[in-house]
């Protein structure tokens, strides 16, 4: 049987690399001179936006149509929209 906590520490390893190597540099927007830049996911702050990347990734998945990354890219939407929601989830308004 799957050690599923040792999946997750291995997973989590690879997730480090992929975000510090293929997104942090990339979305970030840079400051002239020595000013440090920001992230842009920093300015959002509603956790849907990362709800509806994660469906549009998975669907891409579904339909045979997936790149690169793409695995990678739902479970960093995914922790986005958890640290967002300061690790509570979110409710629907009504």
């Amino acid at each position: 049987m799957d050690d599923r906590v040792e999946n997750w520490k291995r997973f989590a390893e690879h997730m480090e690399t992929y975000i510090r190597d293929r997104t942090v540099e990339k979305y970030s927007v840079k400051n002239s001179g020595d000013a440090a830049g920001f992230d842009l996911m920093s300015i959002t702050r509603n956790p849907l936006i990362c709800v509806w990347n994660i469906l549009r990734y998975s669907l891409r998945i579904w339909n045979g149509k997936q790149k690169p990354h793409d695995i990678e890219k739902i479970a960093h939407y995914a922790e986005l929209a958890w640290t967002m929601s300061n690790g509570k989830g979110f409710e629907k308004d009504g």
